[in-house]
């Protein structure tokens, strides 16, 4: 069978400075995750809540300008698994022999790789069992992201494009068009496609990600193919 690897990568742990993330979250083809802080919002420090950055979060952006991180998840007091042979000695605080609470971008991280496995799963039970590209997965998980209320309008170098919620791919009264590497490009050509939005008050989003070939080492920027999205309206 034809397999594909999606990498993700947390963001890591160095925030909340600009420029903080480094590799390899801040390679072109990865999904980097940042932390947001979760819903448990009564256990001592990061109780803000789950519309707000988690401050450890690693923030871009890439030394040649990309925004990273792509998305963020929750990371902050998250119920991990524990040995029962090991201790909680490094836990952010115990739960039982089986469970400690534990927080950082490698918290976040699992959420997106989960994400990105149950998108898998839902486009081949809809694609007649065809495997969506990395590219795809990560313009998916992009899509249907939401902004976090605390930070300044997506995309930002703080959230990327925000915070996933897969419930909006799987939303009955939503409507979905995924393209995956159908269309092969050369230099300067365009391609074309005309979307109907049923009216002014409904919601459009469009997303392009794409697998880019490998660059010089160390050359700025890292871009090879530098592609352009661009939605243009009726007016």
């Amino acid at each position: 069978m034809l397999f594909r690897s999606i990498l993700e990568f947390s963001a890591g742990n160095a925030g909340p400075g600009e420029q903080t993330i480094g590799t390899p979250a801040v390679a072109k083809n990865v999904i980097a995750t940042g932390a947001s802080e979760s819903d448990r919002t009564d256990l001592l420090i990061y109780a803000d809540g789950p519309e707000y950055m988690a401050d450890f979060s690693s923030r871009g952006p890439c030394e040649d300008g990309r925004i990273k991180p792509d998305v963020v998840a929750p990371g902050t007091w998250i119920s991990s698994l524990q040995s029962e042979s090991a201790t909680d000695q490094y836990a952010w605080a115990p739960i039982d022999s089986y469970y400690q609470y534990q927080g950082g971008t490698s918290q976040a991280g699992p959420h997106a790789s989960g994400a990105a496995a149950v998108f898998v799963q839902y486009y081949r039970e809809t694609h007649n069992n065809a495997l969506p590209s990395p590219a795809l997965v990560k313009a998916a998980l992009i899509n249907s992201t939401t902004d976090l209320l605390s930070e300044d309008p997506t995309p930002n170098n703080n959230e990327g494009w925000g915070r996933l919620d897969l419930t909006l791919l799987f939303d009955p009264a939503l409507t979905f068009s995924f393209l995956d590497q159908s269309v092969l490009l050369t230099n300067g050509q365009l391609y074309e496609q005309h979307v109907v939005v049923a009216g002014a008050g409904n919601p459009l989003k469009i997303t392009l990600a794409y697998t880019d070939v490998p660059g010089f080492p160390g050359t700025i920027p890292a871009l090879v193919n530098d592609l352009d999205l661009e939605v243009a309206g009726p007016d």
